[in-house]
């Protein structure tokens, strides 16, 4: 067609910890790699951008004497400003009440700032939070002059503190400051040898180990007393070194704590945000310097996210708990940090108790029930699995297990993960609720239990597909070991997966297996690769097209066939002009209040009208590269264009009702390849596996869905040469 237009293992909690992160947030729904490499380049964007800022070519002043570039730096600087002005006055202007009285005290002090200090407090503002700057480092060009704009910030006493104002300052903080060749001259006033090859944590890891135990330096001291502290103990020539280095440092300032958390609340607000994020305001400055475009749609504005300043703060409170846990299972081994998790979990059950006891007030779950998702109930309720797994992990199961079964005696939060809460419990019946094992009829009404934990999790309608094989596969098991009678054992023809066509391509490995690290291999270029680029390379000797995309083709045909219902004007799903998709995408309201539509598109897609959809879309949007869940403007739109028409009307037809029913959980775990041969009208899926591999449950779903609904699939193994068959 030619273009005109183990389930508690730490691996598996590692795992489940980037899913759920993946499948929560509203804006950062999944994306193809090449999306992703984009995306951590924001910093990178606006500080290029910063360079060369153009002026609109209808820009107009009253200024006319002033220098083109004094006028162009002038006009940069008022947009980082601008944007954050907007975040906050379209919070103050119709949720000003979720803020108190030292709060708007604050927002009117920051609007009484003179320029240059509004211009450096957003720009340190964006910047790392908690840290100290060097003024003589500091260079924004729309400030003509820095030093007036700190000094008179920190006069303010409320924004900015300079570190010459403080009595002591923690040492950390002070080695940080100093560049790498700074530090190599202090240590060699130290006569430390060991900084020849160090990096600059090392070197500051070596000065502290000078430091005698001291952790902060008395900066209210000069001369001979800096030798000694308060109680006549000798201070560290470190100490002494410090003092006289500050002059190397020369001014510092940081940001006062206080009013740095009171504009990320107001940005919290501002963006629905439904975890912590420092970058929010940059997707609205990149917006504003057209290096970001995104959608026309309705903005609603809803004053019912928050009902109160109370329900703000708890939320807050219970954002900050889930940061904390959720950064330890992100650090790695958790197995050491058991009981700092527990630590920080154990106080949030009493107030999850608190929130189950009482019915939600203003969330009409008919229409806008993932509104729920902004209450400290939900953080909560995901908060109390994670301290189950952690109970488990302790060898706690019975706590473990009184946790699962609160979480599947409420059905108001998080009722997509009861499929996975029925697992864990059944888990728990199985193996260790029953504490003698020789009594063999308390083993049995145990195993009982776990069978009608399994049964009930089936029936349940909130149970997610995706939950399904497991289930059935232990009731399998129970049956089997409580020896059920034919007759009486379950039949799951109907849940039964589908299994690929399989193949093996030989290749050459030059890295050894390691757990938790990917291969690398040589394809038949001689390049270095990945197993799955490996196998690539020979499904295209052998005549196809493909990518690997891990599911972003499909991702990217279903933005552009479902484009205009994603962001259809539906209530209270537009809060910002800065999303990517509708704030319901990730829940069942997104098909419930859509339903007509959809089915009427997908009805089209039946009657192979998607590449119509697709080419309307390309038209309008290719040129703005416009933002969209999914969507990666990199893949060619004749290779769409085809890959549409190789699936098929009735494959791609079922492959999007999928993702409008359960996007958030069904957007991962498809096939590695996509590969498709245009001109006889084929497509091929392909998993790829490599020794010691195994599918996922997401990935046998998506298999078996792909194969029901008509379309090819191979499971094909990546082996070394060395194990080819001769």
């Amino acid at each position: 067609m030619s273009v005109n237009c183990d389930p508690h293992g730490e691996c598996a909690e590692q795992r489940l910890f980037l899913r759920e992160r993946r499948d929560e947030s509203d804006i950062g729904l999944p994306l193809s790699k090449r999306q992703k490499c984009d995306d951590v380049d924001d910093d990178g964007i606006i500080d290029a951008f910063d360079e060369s800022y153009p002026l609109s070519a209808n820009s107009q002043t009253d200024e006319e004497n002033e220098e083109p570039q004094e006028l162009e730096a002038k006009q940069w600087g008022t947009l980082y400003v601008n944007a954050f002005m907007t975040a906050l006055n379209t919070v103050l202007e119709s949720e000003s009440y979720l803020f108190d009285k030292n709060e708007h005290s604050v927002f009117e002090a920051f609007m009484d700032l003179e320029d240059d200090c509004k211009k450096l407090y957003v720009r340190l503002f964006l910047r790392r939070r908690n840290k100290w700057f060097r003024v003589n480092s500091l260079s924004y060009r729309e400030i003509l002059d820095i030093d007036s704009a700190w000094t008179r910030l920190v006069a303010t006493s409320i924004f900015a503190s300079s570190l010459s104002s403080l009595p002591e300052v923690d040492i950390d903080e002070i080695l940080s400051l100093f560049s790498v060749e700074e530090l190599r001259d202090l240590g060699k006033q130290l006569n430390y040898k060991g900084f020849r090859g160090g990096n600059k944590n090392e070197m500051i890891l070596a000065l502290k180990n000078q430091s005698e135990g001291q952790t902060c330096l008395d900066l209210s001291q000069n001369g001979l007393s800096l030798l000694y502290d308060g109680k006549g103990r000798r201070r560290s020539r470190l100490h002494k070194l410090l003092h006289e280095s500050m002059e190397v440092l020369g001014p510092c300032v940081t940001l006062c704590n206080g009013p740095v958390a009171v504009f990320e609340r107001a940005h919290l607000v501002f963006f629905r945000a439904t975890h912590f994020d420092e970058k929010s305001l940059r997707q609205l400055i990149l917006a504003r310097i057209s290096k970001r475009n995104f959608a026309d749609y309705m903005v609603f504005r809803s004053t019912e996210v928050f009902l109160n300043r109370r329900d703000l703060l708890d939320y807050e409170n219970a954002l900050e708990i889930q940061s904390q846990v959720d950064d330890i299972f992100a650090s790695g081994n958790i197995t050491p940090k058991l009981q700092t998790l527990y630590d920080i979990l154990e106080p949030v059950y009493e107030r999850w108790q608190t929130c189950l006891s009482s019915t939600p007030v203003g969330h009409n779950e008919e229409r806008d029930h993932y509104l729920i998702r902004f209450t400290a109930a939900w953080i909560y309720t995901r908060m109390m699995y994670k301290l189950a797994v952690v109970l488990s992990r302790l060898g706690r199961h019975r706590e473990a297990y009184s946790i699962y079964t609160a979480l599947l005696g409420q059905r108001i939060y998080r009722r997509g993960k009861r499929g996975d809460w029925y697992q864990r419990k059944a888990l728990i019946e199985n193996l260790y609720m029953c504490e003698d094992k020789m009594n063999l009829k308390e083993v049995r009404r145990w195993k009982l239990k776990s069978l009608a934990t399994c049964e009930a999790g089936l029936q349940d309608p909130d149970t997610h597909v995706i939950y399904h094989y497991d289930l059935q596969k232990r009731i399998v098991r129970l049956e089997r070991e409580l020896r059920v009678l034919p007759k009486d054992k379950h039949v799951f023809f109907h849940l039964a997966l589908k299994e690929p066509q399989r193949r093996t391509f030989y290749g050459t490995r030059l890295s050894e297996v390691e757990i938790g690290r990917k291969t690398v291999w040589l394809n038949l270029e001689g390049q270095e690769c990945s197993v799955e680029e490996m196998c690539l390379s020979n499904y295209k000797a052998n005549g196809w097209n493909g990518y690997h995309t891990e599911g972003g083709i499909i991702r990217t045909i279903f933005a552009y066939v479902f484009w205009d219902i994603l962001f259809l004007p539906v209530p209270y799903v537009f809060e910002t002009e800065f999303q990517r998709a509708p704030l319901d995408l990730n829940t069942e309201a997104f098909y419930l209040s859509r339903a007509s539509e959809i089915n009427r598109r997908l009805a089209d897609i039946e009657n192979n009208l998607a590449t119509n959809f697709i080419c309307q879309v390309y038209d309008r949007e290719f040129e703005r590269k416009t933002v969209c869940v999914g969507m990666d403007w990199n893949f060619d739109i004749q290779e769409v264009l085809d890959a549409a028409e190789c699936i098929g009307g009735h494959a791609l037809s079922v492959i999007c009702k999928i993702l409008c029913e359960e996007y958030g959980h069904r957007s991962a775990g498809m096939p590695d390849l996509f590969l498709w041969k245009p001109e006889q009208k084929l497509c091929l899926f392909s998993e790829v596996k490599s020794e010691n591999d195994r599918l996922s449950d997401k990935q046998r779903l998506w298999i078996d869905v792909l194969i029901g609904a008509g379309a090819p699939v191979e499971l094909c193994a990546g082996l070394e040469k060395k194990d080819e068959i001769k």
